[in-house]
């Protein structure tokens, strides 16, 4: 079952695949200039491998966990950095493959938090 499922992946999947990478590389740079516009004081570099992002929230003052300030005042549900170990204090992981609408949403959350 697998060998046949790869076949068709590999066979009609590139289209699907490459609007997949084209909607995420596009929630990247929406995720950017709304950071930008509203959440200065988050750190995001951009990657091109994933569809999570890791945002350096130590610059909002939320303590070593701001994912739980997030979802108890913003209702925005991240992942904590601490759960990635000792250097993830002061992040949160986001998940891009979403909606431009539920992402420009989450941000907007964020945002009201500080």
């Amino acid at each position: 079952m697998g060998v046949i499922a790869q076949t068709a992946a590999l066979e009609t999947g590139c289209g699907w695949l490459d609007e997949v990478l084209t909607a995420l590389d596009a929630n990247r740079a929406l995720l950017a200039g709304l950071l930008a516009d509203r959440l200065p004081g988050v750190g995001y570099r951009r990657d091109h491998a994933t569809y999570l992002a890791w945002l350096d929230c130590r610059g909002l003052g939320l303590g070593d966990d701001p994912a739980r300030a997030f979802l108890d005042r913003g209702r925005v549900a991240l992942n904590p950095g601490l759960t990635f170990g000792p250097g993830g204090a002061g992040h949160v992981r986001l998940n891009l493959a979403t909606s431009r609408a539920i992402l420009a949403e989450a941000v907007e959350r964020m945002a009201s938090v500080v």
